[in-house]
């Protein structure tokens, strides 16, 4: 959902991953390069880098 203060969340947005931490298990967002998997369908956030909404996005990893 977009912050409706903010006109920046579509110009202004980067993709991170998301992945779950081997020590702690809890699932994490990075912006650092990952190898994403081939094959399945990826799920990685979109965060505005204005206002910090986040929005889930499905991308398909082919």
């Amino acid at each position: 959902m977009k912050n409706p203060g903010c006109s920046n969340c579509d110009n202004n947005s980067e993709l991170g991953f998301a992945y779950i931490d081997p020590q702690s298990g809890l699932l994490c967002i990075t912006f650092e390069e990952k190898i994403l998997p081939k094959g399945i369908k990826v799920l990685r956030p979109s965060i505005c880098k204005t206002c910090g909404t986040t929005e889930w996005k499905t991308i398909d990893n082919k």
